[in-house]
């Protein structure tokens, strides 16, 4: 059983733009699922993307299938 205080594992999906990570924010409120946009330290990331998305993990698989449906580009996805 998992207590309500345990911490819950996040991901970050790393879009690049501020425009990008709205849009995608945008995206997976439509469709009920919660995110947090933030900012990324360009050598976080292989492209060297300024954004992202941040949620929690157990919703990786919704994040990556709404995002692919509303055509917003992830250039990788962090854990």
């Amino acid at each position: 059983m998992h207590g309500t205080n345990t911490l819950r594992e996040k991901c970050i999906a790393a879009v690049g733009s501020m425009t990008a990570a709205i849009k995608a924010q945008r995206t997976l409120s439509l469709n009920g699922i919660s995110s947090e946009i933030v900012a990324l330290d360009p050598g976080r990331t292989r492209r060297g993307c300024a954004y992202g998305v941040e949620f929690l993990a157990e919703d990786e698989r919704a994040v990556r299938a709404t995002l692919r449906g509303g055509n917003v580009s992830v250039s990788e996805y962090i854990r």
